[in-house]
């Protein structure tokens, strides 16, 4: 798909995001968990919530569940099918049989849960034969993913003696780890944080009825427009600075680079101010799903930067770094390892080249909606299989075209 820019270089209007993934998978979780029923509004309508929601309908009907290609509903589902009465066959997408689920299935072991592994060890598919499990104290290797935490705690409550985790090793995607503590806390349940231990106390769900906010990760990529273009102003509708989603930190991260948001009962409004930077550092330990949008953001701008905390990224729907490398390479930038834990983004071949660039997306919707952006910068860019957004934000291109991008179908992935 071809994607041309408006003339001027500017943007300016208003961005439907969709609700939060993130908050939809975790709150239908609690839903399935809850005795008693309550009222989700607004919820995901991203491929990732509804492949969720196919394999939560087909539990006590069929004992094969497929979570595809979606990370979050793979590591809830373990945990969630460890507690269920039956015996189940948990599958997912090739590449979800390449992500290692060893960390989460050991912790869960621990507690008396009975899965094995139906291919290569430490990796799906898995048989998970479900029963009551007994609860009380666990170590878990925290580095590899927060979801392997969440997804224990989020059936913490059901336990005899609840939970206690201690965390190993050095947390990432800790505010994915706080989101799900808060709506825990929101469904009535007690939990404490102290140091490296996280305890949450056996307990019943009590029903809230709940409204799932709009998604920061998804305003990120709109954030990078505006930084990308000449001038712009751009709204978002309900979005809030008080939100339990970490990737929030967006607009806070973005005042340092000259887009400028203010907040009222209706949402948020960002606009360009102007301030550009030379060099920047980040650490992206806490919100990894920020770094492609900000690597493309800085390839665009000139900005050189040290990013930190990527160590997850090569574990994601594709191998981060590598899509990351290849791409910046064609806007004239590179990302390399400096030491242990420290990447530098740095020029090479810039300012930018005129001409049709043609990104990959790699099956992984961030790519392509980091890419995307760069139109406003070179007028025109092509993106091979567009549709891949649709497993977080499928009116992503919607919401371009009514910021007067064009979108012309047709380029496909070579064979």
């Amino acid at each position: 798909m071809f994607v041309n820019a408006p003339s001027d270089g500017s943007v300016k209007g208003t961005v439907a995001l969709p609700s939060s993934k993130s908050i939809s998978n975790r709150v239908l979780i609690i839903k399935a968990l809850c005795e008693k029923d309550f009222v989700i509004e607004n919820l995901s309508e991203a491929e990732d919530t509804k492949t969720l929601i196919r394999a939560l309908k087909l539990v006590g009907i069929s004992p094969d569940i497929d979570a595809g290609h979606t990370g979050t509903a793979m590591r809830f589902l373990v945990s969630y099918l460890a507690t269920r009465p039956g015996t189940f066959y948990l599958t997912g997408s090739e590449r979800m049989k390449e992500r290692p689920i060893a960390a989460l299935v050991n912790a869960l072991q621990q507690l008396g849960a009975d899965i094995t592994y139906q291919g290569k060890t430490g990796y799906p598919p898995l048989k998970i034969k479900g029963k009551k499990l007994r609860g009380g104290k666990i170590s878990v290797q925290a580095g590899t993913s927060s979801q392997f935490i969440s997804s224990l705690l989020l059936i913490a409550p059901e336990l005899d003696e609840g939970l206690e985790i201690t965390l190993e090793g050095t947390a990432v995607s800790t505010s994915y780890i706080k989101m799900t503590l808060g709506l825990l806390a929101k469904f009535g349940i007690e939990t404490r944080w102290e140091r490296n231990v996280i305890a949450v106390s056996p307990g019943k769900y009590q029903p809230a009825n709940i409204s799932i906010e709009p998604d920061w990760s998804g305003a990120s990529y709109f954030y990078e427009l505006l930084l990308l273009s000449e001038k712009g102003e751009l709204f978002f509708p309900g979005l809030q600075n008080k939100s339990l989603q970490g990737d929030e930190i967006v607009w806070q991260w973005f005042e340092h680079l000259g887009v400028k948001t203010s907040f009222s009962a209706k949402g948020a409004l960002a606009e360009k101010t102007g301030h550009l930077p030379e060099f920047v550092s980040f650490g992206f330990g806490e919100n990894p799903d920020l770094a492609q949008t900000l690597a493309m953001a800085f390839a665009g701008s000139g900005i050189q930067a040290i990013f930190r905390g990527l160590e997850t990224l090569h574990l994601k729907e594709t191998d981060r770094i590598k899509a990351l490398q290849g791409e910046l390479d064609k806007l004239g930038y590179s990302l390399a390892p400096r030491e242990e834990g420290i990447w530098q983004l740095r020029k090479t071949a810039w300012p930018l080249i005129p001409g049709l660039i043609t990104f990959y997306t790699y099956n992984d919707h961030r790519m392509a909606m980091a890419c995307a952006p760069l139109a406003i910068k070179l007028g025109q860019v092509a993106i091979i299989d567009p549709e891949v957004v649709s497993k977080s934000f499928p009116g992503y291109w919607d919401n371009l075209m009514q910021l007067g991008f064009k979108l012309v179908y047709g380029i496909k992935e070579p064979e």
